[in-house]
């Protein structure tokens, strides 16, 4: 059995296993990035850095395609529509075993989906499976209701789930294969190179430095909690005030790390619980999507001079390059900095000092002792402050 809920306006705080080696996974879908697309094309106010892409991909669709889609809009305009159990997101399929999927799938792992989000907002609430549904006509009224009062051309969609909701899924299939055709296929290979290239270089991160610096750095919306074993997701629509998600990975738990072109600035996580036929033991699995590194690169702010100079002139000394190298690879104690580099303690703390007040690195007490951690982010704002002045 598997529940699955979308937390996209609610803080996730997520503690890691002591032994979190394979705790993450990568993978992409193409089906799902489909899908994100289609939801950033209804939706391209909140997505500038997509707005090119839009207006090029407008002009691809024929009436008939674009008709299609307003009638599916309820589901993809909002927000992406998932569907998890048919695209897992560790099978990484061409397109025509993604679409084949999606046709062979039970049919309720399509229609739930679409049931679920009109009877929702926001993606809270108890799902409601595909037969207790058509048997209830008071659900069935809410979920017209609600789909008429935002999106009337969907109408038509909902009234197809209900009388016959294999059509309705053939219906949907013949639409996105449509839409993948004449929008993404010939894209898709230059598309793919770049998710791929994205998860190498995350893979490699994460090896040289841990998992939980590696999921700090995918999101400027993931912050780890230094020392603990935590690591919060807060989305940009969530509130700073309601009380995070918790949640608490076993071993036999995964993270499912999804990159996307068609996510900024946004970010995307769902919790899964199934149970294992074998031993019936509940395993839950986090799936994050997230933007790709350029697109982050893309979407940040200018970086003033002053800060570039600011930082160009707090790293300019051997001794605090020392220091900086050393906290790339973990965190280490003032003590333990001057013991490696050979100064002593007092001198290594006005160099972490001015490091520490550029914004190179945070501190962090255990006990007796203050442990510094490099923050990475600051180095990429460097790299990309002097790829903007220098072009």
């Amino acid at each position: 059995m598997i529940s699955t809920w979308e937390v996209p306006d609610v803080t996730i705080r997520l503690r890691l296993p002591a032994a979190d080696a394979g705790l993450a996974v990568f993978a992409c879908s193409p089906a799902a990035e489909a899908l994100r697309s289609l939801h950033v094309l209804y939706d391209a106010k909140h997505h500038p850095l997509h707005i090119s892409w839009v207006l090029r991909t407008r002009e691809l669709t024929d009436p008939q395609l674009r008709a299609e889609a307003d009638r599916f809009a309820f589901w993809l305009a909002d927000r992406p529509l998932t569907l998890h159990e048919i695209w897992p997101a560790t099978d990484a399929r061409p397109w025509h075993e993604e679409l084949a999927a999606l046709r062979e799938a039970p049919i309720e792992a399509f229609a739930d989906q679409l049931i679920h989000a009109a009877l929702t907002r926001r993606g809270h609430g108890r799902r409601v499976p595909l037969c207790e549904f058509r048997k209830d006509d008071a659900l069935m009224e809410r979920a017209s209701a609600a789909v008429e009062s935002r999106h009337p051309a969907s109408l038509s969609v909902l009234r197809d789930l209900i009388e016959d909701p294999q059509h309705c899924r053939e219906r949907f299939a013949a639409f996105l294969d449509r839409y993948w055709q004449a929008c993404l296929a010939t894209d898709w290979p230059d598309l793919e190179r770049y998710l791929l290239d994205d998860v190498a270089r995350r893979g490699r991160t994460a090896s040289r430095h841990g998992l939980i610096p590696m999921l700090g750095g995918l999101s400027p919306h993931i912050y780890p909690e230094p020392g603990s074993g935590v690591v919060v997701i807060r989305p940009p629509a969530a509130s700073k005030n309601a009380d995070p998600l918790e949640i608490t990975l076993q071993e036999h738990d995964q993270i499912q790390l999804v990159p996307s072109h068609f996510v900024w600035p946004q970010l995307t996580a769902v919790v899964r619980r199934d149970r294992n036929g074998d031993d019936d033991r509940e395993r839950q699995t986090v799936v994050i999507a997230y933007a790709l590194e350029q697109m982050q690169q893309q979407g940040r702010a200018p970086v003033p001079p002053q800060e570039l100079l600011r930082l160009l002139r707090s790293a300019g000394d051997s001794t605090r390059l020392q220091i900086l190298q050393l906290l790339a690879g973990h965190p280490r104690s003032t003590r333990e900095l001057a013991g490696l580099i050979g100064l002593t303690e007092a001198g290594i703390s006005k160099h972490v000092k001015l490091l520490q007040e550029a914004g190179w690195i945070k501190p962090e007490r255990r006990g007796y002792y203050v442990y510094h951690h490099l923050v990475r982010d600051t180095a990429d704002r460097l790299v990309h402050g002097l790829d903007e002045m220098l072009g």
